[in-house]
């Protein structure tokens, strides 16, 4: 795909994982955030479903939905064996929009956005993000590695860290949140048009220690508003070094809220008889082929059809009848207080459209705050009480600014990837499915 232009804009986008407009809202009401509240109003955009980073920044890196670009969750199966394995950038089939401008001539600086691992050859630079555990395979150009390497740069914190050392584990959101500062401040002078740099550590924080911030006494209450004090500088000085025109992109993917439960969708089903497992089976292969339904994370349902599945016994003209049971059951399922657990059911096709639907969940399930929905591949518990993970996502209360401009509200994630090829005085490619948050007239 080759563009056209007049004059060459360039455009910084700095994405902050998992951060609620609601929280950075809150917290400008109380003196706080000043820098991000100096870019200007934040307008709430919408997640995608599932709400999970690996849906959601394949979505806005490619402009497309899942049935288009090809990813459904952080976990997926293969239904003619039953296998499961974690997509990387190879499962994404629709291109992206670093590939998009590196083929306009433009020069791309890409760091650690979710779906980059395996990296792809860039007109530029990229770093991949939180599935690449080894940083001299997640490098392009790799004569970048010793760079890198010489800044101590980190890609992700261990999430297993946080059960066994909690204090350490802030420690390391804190080294990484500050190795990746280093790497943009050290690569922000070299050309690019596109730079997007992206903070995981704002979703590990938040999974794990959003009670903390939420509660004074906390030994962790001052660390966690201390963390956020340095991602609002970080926005801060990203501001001062840019231009005055140069955009600036800031946004999330999904929302965060107070995690209390965990419960496990599989032991719904196999309590209710959609699900059975053989004796002494697990995983998938372990399904007998009397189930009708099984869940893979966060709320994907998926019918047990025949001649689709591996041991697929329900026929396709009972197909939307059972998709009809299923959510008539999710929509009265409670917990022990009778407080109902699932606020929404959703059809596939209501959720996506395209060449790879056949490949979504049948069903995709929402749960009320405070719930988050787990898929174990064995018998177990319905309810987990919530341990070391405090924090839950949401579908709603992600945010975009773009400094010293109006955006429209009411929109999504896939809304904002057309304001990328605006921005850069691009034509919006013809296969974007979103409508552009950028309001009209929305000057500086």
């Amino acid at each position: 795909m080759k563009f056209k232009w007049k004059k060459r804009k360039r455009l910084f986008i700095l994405s902050l994982d998992g951060v609620p407009r609601s929280f950075l809202r809150d917290g400008i009401s109380d003196g706080r955030f000043p820098h991000i509240d100096r870019l200007g109003e934040m307008v709430e955009i919408k997640s995608v479903f599932p709400p999970v980073s690996s849906v959601a920044w394949a979505t806005f890196a490619t402009g497309v939905n899942p049935a288009n670009h090809g990813i459904f969750g952080f976990i997926d199966r293969d239904p003619a064996t039953m296998s499961q394995r974690i997509p990387t950038s190879r499962d994404l089939v629709s291109p992206t929009i670093w590939r998009m401008l590196n083929d306009a001539g433009r020069r791309t600086i890409v760091m650690n956005v979710p779906l980059t691992y395996p990296p792809a050859e860039a007109n530029g630079v990229m770093i991949s993000g939180f599935l690449c555990t080894k940083l001299e395979q997640g490098v392009k150009p790799p004569s970048l590695l010793p760079h890198l390497q010489q800044l101590d740069y980190r890609i992700d914190p261990d999430p297993a860290l946080a059960a066994a050392d909690k204090a350490g584990y802030l420690n390391e959101i804190v080294a990484t949140l500050r190795s990746r500062r280093r790497a943009l401040f050290s690569l922000i002078e070299k050309q690019w048009d596109l730079f997007m740099c992206h903070v995981m550590m704002t979703d590990r924080i938040n999974h794990f220690f959003w009670a903390d911030g939420q509660q004074q006494d906390s030994a962790f209450h001052e660390g966690f508003r201390r963390f956020y004090d340095e991602v609002d500088a970080l926005v801060g000085d990203v501001d001062t070094a840019l231009s005055p025109n140069t955009e600036l992109l800031v946004l999330s993917d999904h929302g965060f809220c107070r995690l209390d439960q965990e419960v496990d969708l599989n032991a719904a089903l196999a309590e209710s008889g959609f699900l059975r497992f053989k004796d002494n089976g697990a995983g998938l292969s372990g399904l007998d082929p009397s189930s009708r339904a099984y869940s893979l994370l966060p709320g994907r349902i998926y019918v047990n059809l025949a001649g689709r599945e591996q041991s697929g016994t329900v026929p396709e003209a009972q197909y939307d009848r059972l998709r009809e049971e299923l959510a008539g059951f999710l929509a009265d399922l409670n917990d022990a207080q009778g407080n109902p657990i699932i606020s929404k059911t959703i059809r596939r096709e209501q959720a996506y459209a395209g060449r790879l639907i056949d490949r979504a969940p049948d069903l995709l399930v929402l749960p009320h705050n405070g719930y988050d929905l787990k898929a174990r591949p064995s018998p177990g518990p319905l309810f987990t009480p919530a341990e070391h993970r405090t924090g839950m996502h949401t579908y709603d209360d992600a945010f975009a600014v773009l400094r010293g401009r109006r955006l429209r509200s009411g929109g999504g994630i896939l809304d904002a990837t057309p304001v990328l090829f605006e921005l850069l005085g691009l034509p919006i490619p013809s296969h974007f499915e979103g409508h552009s948050l950028l309001s009209e007239g929305g000057g500086r």
